[in-house]
C-alpha cells in the first residue's frame, strides 16, 4: 500500500509538471521581443515598377501534396482537430516568359516527409514548368518548397535560371546530407560555379516582382511581392505564416515546432506583427500564406489564381 501511495504522489507530480510544459510547448505565443520588422510597401511598389517591361498577366498554382497535422501545431493555442496544409508551386505568367515561385517536392521527398497525399500529375506539371521558366525563386530552403527543383535531373542547367540567395545556398548545402534531402543524393559541388543573389532588404527581379528578406522561419526566408498587369497585388509569405490565422491573431506555430526546426521565434513573431499591421493598412494587398487551403480556395474563386500550370 505504501508503494501505491508513492506511485500516486509521483503521478500527481508528473501531472502537475505536465500542465506548464503543455502550455509552454503548445499554447503560449508571446509578444515579440524588442526590435521591429518593417515593410515599406511604397518602396516595394516602386521597385516593382523599376524594371521595364510588361507586368505578369496571371498567376497559376499547382497543389502537389497535403499534410494533415493537428491545428494546435499550426497556430499555438488552437485545438487538436486535423488541419489541411497544401503544398503548392506558383507560376507567374508573362506574355513571353514564366517565373516559378516555390517548387513543392517530388514523390521521394514527399514520402520521407510523410505527406498525407501526393499528386504525381501535378508534380509532372511543375517539372515541365521548371524546364521552361525564365526565373525560379524559392521562399525558403525547406524541402516542401525547394525539393521540387533539387530533384530535377537537369538541376545543373536549371540553376542558370534560379535566383537562390547566398544564405539559401549555404543552408541547402548543410541540408543535403540529412533527411529528407539525403535521398536525392545531392552534392554541394553542384553550386561550385553558381552566383547567388545577395541583397540587403528588397530586390526587384522582374517587372512587378520584388524579393523581400524575412529571415526567421529559416535563415534564408524571403517573401515575394507580385503586381499583375491589372494592378492586383499578391504577397507570397512563404512559411512566415502557414495560415492567414497566424497573421490575423499574431500567433506563431506551437513552440515545439519552432524548437524542433530551429526557427527564430521572435523574428517570426515580429514579422507576423508587421504583416498584421500591413493587412489592416492595405486591405487590397492579397497575402498568400505558405499552406492555407482557405486562402487558396478564395483566391481561385476570385480569379487571383488560376488552377493548373
Amino acid at each position: 500500500m505504501r508503494v501505491l501511495k508513492w506511485i500516486g504522489y509521483i503521478a500527481l507530480a508528473l501531472i502537475a509538471a505536465s500542465i506548464p510544459a503543455y502550455w509552454w510547448l503548445f499554447m503560449q505565443s508571446h509578444v515579440p521581443s524588442a526590435g521591429r520588422y518593417s515593410l515599406d510597401i511604397a518602396t516595394i511598389r516602386r521597385l516593382g515598377d523599376s524594371i521595364a517591361g510588361d507586368r505578369p498577366e496571371e498567376i497559376r498554382v499547382e497543389t502537389v501534396a497535403h499534410f494533415s497535422p493537428p491545428q494546435a501545431i499550426v497556430v499555438a493555442g488552437d485545438g487538436w482537430q486535423s488541419a489541411d496544409l497544401p503544398v503548392s508551386a506558383y507560376e507567374v505568367v508573362y506574355p513571353h516568359d514564366r517565373i516559378i515561385i516555390d517548387t513543392a517536392f517530388d514523390a521521394v521527398v514527399a514520402q520521407q516527409m510523410e505527406a498525407g497525399s501526393f499528386d504525381s500529375t501535378a508534380f509532372e506539371h511543375v517539372s515541365n514548368a521548371l524546364a521552361m521558366a525564365g526565373l525560379i525563386i524559392i521562399t525558403h530552403e525547406h524541402p516542401d518548397h525547394a525539393a521540387g527543383l533539387l530533384s530535377q535531373p537537369n538541376l545543373k542547367s536549371l540553376l542558370g535560371s534560379t535566383r537562390l540567395t547566398d544564405v539559401q545556398v549555404a543552408e541547402l548545402k548543410k541540408a543535403f546530407p540529412k533527411p529528407p534531402l539525403a535521398k536525392l543524393k545531392l552534392n554541394a559541388a553542384i553550386f561550385n560555379d553558381y552566383r547567388p543573389v545577395a541583397y540587403e532588404r528588397y530586390q526587384a527581379v522582374a517587372p512587378g516582382v520584388v524579393l523581400i528578406k524575412a529571415p526567421g522561419h529559416t535563415p534564408g526566408s524571403q517573401m515575394v511581392y507580385v503586381r499583375l498587369a491589372d494592378g492586383r497585388e499578391i504577397l507570397f509569405l512563404g512559411d512566415v505564416a502557414w495560415e492567414m490565422r497566424n497573421v490575423d491573431t499574431v500567433r506563431e506555430r506551437a513552440r515545439l515546432v519552432t524548437w524542433l526546426t530551429g526557427e527564430d521565434r521572435d523574428a517570426v513573431l515580429r514579422e507576423l506583427a508587421e504583416l498584421n499591421r500591413l493587412h489592416h493598412a492595405e486591405p487590397h494587398l492579397n497575402m498568400m500564406p505558405g499552406h492555407d487551403p482557405g486562402v487558396l480556395a478564395s483566391f481561385l474563386q476570385a480569379g487571383l489564381l488560376t488552377k493548373g500550370f
